[in-house]
């Protein structure tokens, strides 16, 4: 049995808590949060301790595991220490806020032999796992374009309250808005589904509908280059007016073409081939109770975890290259070739 610490007790943390109840092999042994009160809050729900630091945690034995669920510019520092301290880890995306700093993270795990696993959760949704097959089938062929739209509309609360923004509005603390928040996700998937690393991007970002004092930005397009040599265009907004279960993608191959509705959403995996299209019928798992349990089954077999640092790493390559080119105007390219994406 892994006993868990919780470091960090917001939204996403809670969804660990559900998402764990009666899993074999694992159980929630503690909870830390800066904010005691929703630490205990969250340790009452899954019938935890409460821990008086990150230090407390990890001096505990029966502490094997930490999930990480922080703002994003303190998980390195909670990953690597957690690492260095000989326990397995689960950070929230994106782990880093470079794929420099993603990577060193994964070279620190495999040096002390334990999993670093990233919560990709997409990964394990119905219709990404279907399109994942489909591709490997060849039913589409060779891949050429991808279509990425990440259009949300968000609460203007979401930021914070004017004069009082929280961590989501900070370019410290957030390391970017839309593409490093919610795009990244969907950039995990690509490269999932088809197997492709990204080779370059080039983009540009703005802030439209945002508080004053929001510094990173709400809207962004991009054009990114897959290994294969096809092409992705990537649209992303915080504020699309009207946007609900709008995070869609589409894959057009050489013969065919897949279109992954959001996945949270009700609406179909579609695929045109041989000259029709078709519903591709596709269970509805709980994609975080399945991360949660691919990376329970990692610890347990030694094996592979269901999303690692270099995973991380190669989505963060773009979010970082197209801050880079939006602010130079000039194509980011990287040695990158198609390589091993986790299982």
């Amino acid at each position: 049995m892994i006993g868990l610490g919780i470091v960090g007790c917001g939204w996403a943390a809670g969804e660990i808590v559900r998402a764990s109840a009666g899993l074999a092999g694992l159980r929630i042994a503690s909870a830390f949060d800066t904010d005691r009160a929703r630490a205990e809050a969250l340790a009452a729900e899954a019938g935890a301790t409460v821990a008086a630091d990150v230090e407390a945690m990890l001096r505990d034995p029966t502490i094997g595991a930490i999930y990480a669920g922080l703002p994003h510019a303190l998980l390195p520092d909670v990953v690597q220490r957690a690492l260095e301290a000989g326990r397995h880890v689960l950070s929230e995306k994106p782990l880093a806020l470079t794929p420099e700093a993603a990577s060193r993270l994964g070279t620190l795990a495999d040096a002390r032999g334990r999993k670093l696993a990233v919560f990709f959760e997409l990964r394990r949704a119905g219709t990404v796992q279907a399109a994942r097959r489909l591709v490997q089938e060849g039913r589409i062929g060779e891949i050429r374009l991808v279509r990425f739209r990440t259009l949300i509309d968000k609460r203007r609360d979401y930021w914070g309250a004017p004069g009082h923004l929280n961590w989501r509005a900070s370019k410290a603390m957030a390391g970017g808005g839309v593409v490093m928040m919610n795009a990244i996700h969907q950039l995990d998937t690509v490269r999932y589904v088809t197997g492709l690393d990204y080779v370059s991007v080039m983009g540009s970002i703005a802030t439209f509908a945002v508080p004053a004092g929001v510094e990173v930005e709400d809207s962004a397009s991009a054009t990114i280059g897959l290994a294969n040599g096809g092409l992705a265009s990537l649209v992303a907004s915080a504020h699309a007016p009207g946007a609900v279960r709008a995070e869609t993608i589409e894959i057009d191959g050489s013969c065919g073409r897949l279109d992954l509705p959001d996945p949270f959403g009700e609406q179909p995996l579609r695929l045109y081939a041989d000259n029709r299209w078709t519903d591709i019928p596709v269970e509805r798992p709980d994609s975080h109770r399945l991360m949660l349990e691919a990376f329970v089954e990692a610890i347990a077999t030694d094996g592979p975890v269901p999303a690692g640092a270099a995973d991380a790493a190669a989505a963060l390559f773009v979010v970082d290259g197209l801050y880079r080119s939006a602010a130079t105007g000039r194509l980011v390219q990287s040695g990158a070739s198609a390589s091993n994406v986790s299982r």
